[in-house]
């Protein structure tokens, strides 16, 4: 299968965005990306200039060097005003999503608008593996934590790319698929819910 490119703008307004491109094209000596993301809206610190940015990412897939355009840790009204602004809605919204910040209104509102949910930090940073709840449904199932809390954001559907550099775990990480978790197990690690965020709320966070 054809690899799936994907990229970050760290830096916001256009001309950066621009230049960001450019660049994250020459480093990796393609003509095209599949995937093209605003790592964080950083509210102030542009006086909220991410939306002349977004419309300089309409550029590159109106141009056909981007496919597809999204964005990272924006929230509701983030979205919301790009959807007001804009043309385009982005495909992928990638947030800190685990057991114990299930961002439920976030998710919602990214089901009604045709939003991709994309998790990062999807285990907690290991907080949630030692749960019962996880541990309870592990052993049931003959499953490692780790797959249980993946397969728990399959479940909700998410797409979740966990971080690893060992070739074991990277195959245990994508055998999620002989398993099913119940109501009761998914309810149970719903429950977990904490508003635990491991990262900056990005209402506040400005780089």
């Amino acid at each position: 299968p054809e690899q799936q490119v994907v990229a970050w703008l760290w830096q916001g307004e256009p001309a950066k965005a621009r230049e960001s491109f450019e660049r994250t094209l020459s480093e990796l000596g393609l003509d095209h990306l599949d995937l093209f993301l605003i790592h964080w809206p950083l509210p102030t610190l542009y006086d909220g200039d991410y939306v002349s940015t977004w419309k300089t990412l309409e550029e590159f897939t109106k141009d056909g060097r981007a496919r597809s355009i999204g964005v990272s840790n924006f929230q509701v009204e983030h979205l919301t005003r790009l959807a007001q602004e804009t043309g385009t809605v982005p495909a992928v919204n990638q947030i800190e999503v685990h057991p114990y910040l299930g961002n439920p209104e976030l998710r919602a509102f990214h089901a009604e608008t045709g939003i991709v949910t994309e998790a990062w930090s999807p285990l907690a940073q290991g907080a949630a593996l030692d749960s019962p709840a996880v541990t309870t449904a592990a052993a049931r199932h003959g499953v490692t934590p780790a797959q249980v809390v993946l397969r728990w954001h399959l479940q909700h559907g998410t797409v979740v790319i966990p971080k690893s550099a060992t070739p074991s775990r990277i195959a245990a990480n994508l055998a999620l698929f002989g398993f099913t978790l119940d109501d009761a197990e998914i309810a149970a690690i719903d429950a977990l819910e904490a508003d635990g965020r491991t990262g900056p709320h990005p209402a506040a966070f400005n780089g």
